[in-house]
């Protein structure tokens, strides 16, 4: 994927264009100032770390461009209902890896991979697989009424040693959109949501954002505030081609607030949101000029409040 590193920094942290978001309760808005920008998107890889006395969480994230047709031949077909196609002659890739090690209770080794529309972040699939003793795929198709999941697991230890096609407990669902209303507002994927901070600017405090994602098994309104510039702390490695360079000490960050509910009926038990292993309400802080996002804070079961740092970018 290329990018243009140079040209964004000379820019400056405050001469970012704002693109303005507006909330009108009940329903998500689409974006009115600007769309997404992969040629914004300065990083191909970004490393996370966590670590406090209840447990450690490390998580790995990579970010590709990929032809419409070539992205055709992964896209599943489904047995009813219209799946999205890609509308532009690219899609892009984000590939996520995180490992949750608690001081009590199993380690969760976790992997997404999710398909969306440069244009829009609308998702058209993902897949998320676990390792362990617990291990599973599930690969989930988007359509404009719902998501296809198709879930597999090994049947019997014989099996757990063949790769996920090969499994035979199969189980298909699908899970229409609740109380979305007729707009034209994408649906959005949890770790798309990384891609998203860094194709858009955000600079000032502006009135919030509702967005549409679909976690595991439901849809979520997810309000964004920016909640303005705030000096932080970061350390971590820039990888450049040659040469790599430690970035370390205090730089302004733009803070967004993220706090999703899930759009169930009243009789339904609501999911907990899940993003990057954080549980509910979560915050990504970017780098105002670069909009690298250098950390995420959050809750995570077992651990309690993490502060997920940026270990290593590499553009």
């Amino acid at each position: 994927m290329k990018v243009c590193f140079t040209k964004i920094v000379m820019a400056g942290a405050v001469s970012l264009a704002v693109l303005c978001f507006f909330y009108a309760p009940g329903a998500a808005q689409s974006f009115p100032a600007g769309q997404p920008e992969a040629g914004q998107v300065l990083w191909q890889n970004l490393s996370y770390q966590s670590k406090n006395f209840l447990g450690k969480v490390e998580t790995v994230v990579s970010l590709a461009e990929l032809p419409a047709k070539k992205a055709q031949g992964v896209l599943i077909s489904i047995p009813e209902g219209n799946p999205l196609q890609a509308s532009t002659a690219h899609v892009m890739v984000i590939d996520v890896q995180s490992t949750v090690e608690p001081l009590f209770g199993v380690n969760e080794l976790t992997g997404s991979q999710v398909w969306f529309s440069p244009s829009d972040a609308a998702a058209l699939q993902r897949i998320r697989s676990r390792k362990g003793d617990d291990i599973w795929q599930n690969t989930y198709r988007f359509t404009e009424k719902g998501v296809y999941r198709l879930r597999r697991k090994p049947a019997g230890v014989d099996e757990k040693k063949l790769a996920p096609e090969h499994w035979t407990k199969i189980k298909a669902s699908f899970y229409p959109y609740q109380d979305k209303g007729s707009g034209s507002q994408a649906v959005l994927e949890p770790t798309v949501l990384l891609y998203l901070v860094s194709a858009l600017d955000f600079m000032k405090p502006i009135a919030p954002r509702s967005l549409y994602v679909f976690d595991r098994k439901q849809l979520h309104q997810v309000e964004v505030h920016v909640d303005g510039l705030q000096r932080l702390k970061v350390s971590y490695i820039e990888k450049n081609p040659g040469k790599d360079v430690r970035r370390e000490g205090l730089i302004d960050t733009v803070k967004i607030s993220f706090k999703p509910r899930a759009l169930v009926p009243r009789h339904e038990q609501p999911e907990d949101f899940s993003f990057l292993g954080l549980k509910g309400n979560f915050e990504i802080y970017i780098d105002a000029a670069t909009r690298i996002p250098v950390q995420v804070s959050g809750q995570i079961s077992g651990i309690g409040t993490v502060q997920i740092r940026l270990q290593t970018v590499e553009f």
